[in-house]
């Protein structure tokens, strides 16, 4: 063999042992199981729980600032009716004022001069003298009190508009703050379904695999059985039968139904459920998909797009109704109901002819 041939098979098996190592260290995805997507979906109820909380409070907060500001608009509105009470009673002093005091010092008559010059003694003098100061003492001290009196409502004002400011920007945030829970709520409400969804697709798959150990042990169980029958029969006859199928026993007849003339809907695959977790996960102790409480001997779960919810059948001469379906009760398969887990398992699972009742 040549350099160059040594060089490339040499090549070639690097290469196969790099590819056999490169596959052997891909990762297998399991999928998770229906203890893990119970823990996440706990998770993420308490998680929506809590942020169903918060939006109530934040509710609650807005309302009550609304509130508060239908409150403060009606104090805004009362206060800027006494400011303008007060600029119109101010005005209208200021307006008497001028004219008392056009008539004292203005006016092109001598009314205050004869009024001083009326008087009768030092005494009347000084007492008409009086008389004119207080008018404008008088005057004067209206005036400021009225101006006191419009900047005491004006302060009032400003604060109520300061407040109504703080007011605004409060309910904005909390509205904010709102939008943001219902964005979290969605996002988590979401998750959550997805992961129900999970959830039910595991305990679907776990109970089917769970269903189907059974039958495979009854079926061992029933070849193990005719196996030994005809060994027996063979040595007692010399005559070797056929292996022969068992088949489990089926529920109690409690309405013995004739399928004489009834219309057939073919074979069907018939398993059975009970109430209990395992079975119905979280619908477990819950009514049927009709509303009905589910009754042994009465009640099955059936593909509605082939048997019609609220349907009467004939399985092995017993009458069932159907009202309920499963998620893995697609096609020509029936669930009976039974009153316990125990009997799901004592009988099994097996194929019927099944017949319309009516």
């Amino acid at each position: 063999m040549s350099k160059r041939a040594k060089r490339l098979a040499r090549a070639g098996v690097t290469a196969i042992c790099i590819a056999a190592i490169g596959h052997a260290s891909v990762s297998v995805y399991a999928e998770p199981s229906s203890a893990e997507l119970q823990r996440k979906t706990s998770n993420l109820q308490s998680e929506l729980n809590g942020l169903n909380g918060q939006l109530n409070d934040l509710i609650v907060q807005m309302d009550a600032m609304s509130q508060e500001a239908e409150e403060l608009a009606g104090a805004m509105t009362e206060t800027q009716t006494r400011l303008d009470a007060a600029q119109a009673a101010g005005e209208e002093q200021y307006e008497a004022m001028k004219l008392r005091i056009k008539y004292i010092y203005e006016a092109g008559d001598t009314s205050f001069i004869e009024l001083l010059c009326s008087a009768e003694s030092m005494t009347d003098f000084l007492n008409k003298t009086d008389f004119v100061t207080t008018v404008n003492e008088y005057d004067r001290n209206m005036l400021n009190e009225l101006l006191n009196t419009q900047e005491q409502i004006a302060e009032e004002g400003r604060k109520l508009e300061t407040q109504h400011q703080e007011l605004v920007a409060k309910q904005e945030e909390l509205a904010n703050k709102r939008t943001e829970v219902e964005s979290m709520i969605s996002s988590t409400s979401g998750e959550l379904s997805n992961y129900t969804a999970q959830l039910e697709r595991a305990r679907q798959a776990e109970l089917l695999a769970s269903r189907q150990a059974a039958e495979q042990a009854a079926q061992q169980a029933a070849g193990s059985g005719g196996q030994t029958s005809n060994q027996q029969t063979s040595g007692s006859g010399g005559q070797t039968s056929g292996t022969t199928t068992s088949r489990p026993t089926p529920p109690p007849v409690y309405n013995p139904g004739d399928s004489t003339g009834k219309q057939s809907l073919g074979s069907f695959r018939i398993t059975h459920y009970c109430n209990c977790y395992l079975c119905c996960g979280s619908w477990a102790g819950g009514p049927t998909a009709t509303g009905t409480i589910p009754t042994q001997g009465r009640t099955i779960a059936v593909d509605p797009s082939v048997i019609p919810l609220g349907s009467r059948v004939i399985i092995n001469g017993q009458v069932y109704t159907a009202e309920d379906t499963g998620g893995a009760i697609q096609g020509n398969k029936i669930d009976i109901y039974v009153s316990n887990h125990a009997l799901t398992t004592q009988y099994g699972v097996y194929y019927a002819d099944v017949y319309m009742a009516d």
